[in-house]
């Protein structure tokens, strides 16, 4: 079973800073977690992952790309590719380095 996601083209999201960027765990949060009534240790172990990593990706403290595997995880059980998932971080980091 996969984690529903409802992910736009454009996934910038609006605010007083038209270049924001949202951190791929804030993508995650709220395209796919949102969207589902399983538990958050419910869908850390669908990952692959540890319920204290889930929550610091969500939260913005862990990367996509520092481990392709997490991408690769999010891949398997959002739909989404990894790439996707990598060009997501790559603006946030972009965004965050030139604000």
């Amino acid at each position: 079973m996969t984690i529903p996601a409802f992910v736009t083209q454009s996934e910038s999201t609006v605010r007083a800073d038209s270049l924001y960027r949202p951190h791929p765990g804030e993508v995650f949060q709220r395209r796919c977690l949102s969207k589902t009534s399983l538990k958050q240790d419910e869908v850390a172990k669908r990952i692959g992952i540890s319920t204290k990593h889930l929550s610091r990706f969500t939260n913005g403290h862990v990367s996509v790309g520092v481990e392709l595997a997490l991408a690769r995880k999010l891949e398997a059980c959002t739909n989404i590719s990894a790439g996707a998932w990598l060009h997501y971080q790559t603006q946030y980091d972009f965004y965050t380095q030139t604000t």
